[in-house]
C-alpha cells in the first residue's frame, strides 16, 4: 500500500494529470489517499509524480492518520475505536490500519472517505519544486521520509 499526498497546486497543470489525480481521489493540495500497489496504480502514480509525494507508510503512521484525519463516507462522526468496531469489519483502529497496510481492504470498503484532508506540514515543506532525493518533497519517498511528512501533516 502506498500513501499519496498532493503537494503542488492545479495552476498550469495538464488536464490529463488533473484527471488522474481525480481518479486517485486527490483533487486538492494537502489531500492524501492510500492506494494499492498494482500495475494500474503504479502507472497513475508515475504520471502524477511531479505533483505528489508518495511512499509506503508504516502501520503506526497509518493508524495516526486514521485517528486524526479519517472521516466517514456519510455523516460527520469521529473515527475512533468505537466507531470502527461498530461500522467496519475490524475491532479497532490499529487492526484497520494493519489491514490497510497489508492491502486486505480499502478505506471505501470500510465506509470511510477515500480522501484524507491533511493540515499543511508543521514547519513547512522542504521544497515543492525538487524531488525527494534532491532534498525536496516531490516523488518517491522512503518509509521514513513519508512517515515524517505525514506526521508533520497529521
Amino acid at each position: 500500500m502506498r500513501a499519496l499526498v498532493q503537494v503542488r497546486g492545479n495552476v498550469n497543470m495538464n488536464g490529463d494529470i488533473e484527471d488522474t489525480l481525480a481518479m486517485l481521489n486527490v483533487e486538492r493540495v494537502n489531500h492524501a489517499t492510500l492506494v494499492p500497489e498494482t500495475d494500474t496504480y503504479d502507472g497513475m502514480v508515475t504520471k502524477v509524480n511531479d505533483y505528489v509525494a508518495h511512499g509506503q507508510p508504516s502501520q503506526e503512521t497509518v493508524e495516526l492518520l486514521l485517528e486524526t484525519r479519517a472521516e466517514p463516507a456519510e455523516g460527520d462522526a469521529d473515527v475512533d475505536d468505537e466507531w470502527v468496531a461498530e461500522h467496519t469489519d475490524y475491532d479497532d483502529v490499529a487492526s484497520l490500519a494493519t489491514a490497510l497496510v497489508d492491502e486486505e481492504t480499502t478505506l471505501q470498503e470500510q465506509g470511510l472517505s477515500p480522501t484524507l484532508r491533511l493540515h499543511p506540514p508543521r514547519g513547512g515543506h522542504k521544497g515543492i519544486k525538487q524531488p525527494a532525493r534532491a532534498g525536496g518533497q516531490l516523488g518517491k519517498h522512503t518509509t521514513e521520509q513519508i512517515d515524517d511528512l505525514l506526521e508533520a501533516m497529521r
